[in-house]
């Protein structure tokens, strides 16, 4: 769904609604969603990020449930087609610590304020 302001698309990705901000979104993963593109994502996080979702795949097809992969994306917000955080079956935050244009950093920055939350 499109929104209008840096505040509603912060508010989407906190109760982890599908949202589009220009080139910010977020949209859920299920399990049989195909594999996000990882566009300028290191090697690394690409990589895992795209493992986590087949085995994801491969334990539902399997009858072990669609939670059965905690580590496995469930929620993915991305700048410019590249993922910059994302969440977890298990709950977890991931942001991956990697430094990009400003305007992609300004995104991670307010992924940050909308997906972790403090204890």
């Amino acid at each position: 769904m499109p929104v209008d302001t840096p505040a509603q698309a912060r508010q989407a990705m906190t109760v982890r609604n599908g949202f589009t901000w220009g080139a910010l979104s977020g949209r859920g993963i299920y399990v049989l969603t195909p594999v996000i593109s990882t566009g300028q994502l290191p090697t690394e996080y690409a990589n895992r990020l795209r493992a986590l979702q087949r085995e994801r795949e491969a334990a539902y097809l399997a009858g072990k449930g669609r939670d059965a992969i905690p580590d496995a994306p469930a929620y993915v917000v991305t700048s410019y087609g590249t993922p910059i955080a994302w969440v977890t079956v298990a709950g977890e935050v991931v942001i991956p610590p990697v430094t990009y244009n400003p305007t992609i950093s300004r995104h991670q920055a307010l992924a940050r304020l909308a997906l972790v939350v403090e204890s």
